[in-house]
């Protein structure tokens, strides 16, 4: 891969189910580091500039996500655990090219692209 993740983020309000769904499905592991130091605020007077500027344009329609693919041995056995921890299937399985994709959604509606 050119470009392989090496980091991502998945928010939501509820992390123990969001890190369960990820853990059952996927098979992910999770290495808990501590979240980086605070980015310092900036000065007085560049935060009004930015408020005044942020207030002027008009916030972005959804979607704000990303989906990635995580391939799976196993698509049919993916979505079945997918579904017993409450998932949608959003997208059904699907042949592309070689491979067959479906996308379902985490505890908090998120995508998740499965493949095999």
């Amino acid at each position: 891969m050119s470009a392989p993740i090496v980091w991502f983020e998945v928010l939501g309000q509820h992390g123990d189910s969001l890190h369960d769904f990820y853990a059952e499905v996927l098979g992910w592991s999770f290495d808990e580091k501590p979240p980086p130091p605070p980015v310092r605020p900036p000065r007085r007077g560049a935060l009004r500039a930015a408020r005044w500027r942020s207030t002027a344009q008009p916030k972005s329609d959804p979607p704000w996500w990303v989906t990635f693919y995580a391939r799976v041995p196993d698509l049919g056995v993916a979505i079945e655990k997918a579904r017993a921890l409450g998932s949608k299937v959003l997208v059904p399985p699907t042949p592309h090219g070689d491979t067959v994709i479906a996308v379902v959604s985490d505890p908090e509606g998120h995508p998740v692209g499965l493949c095999t």
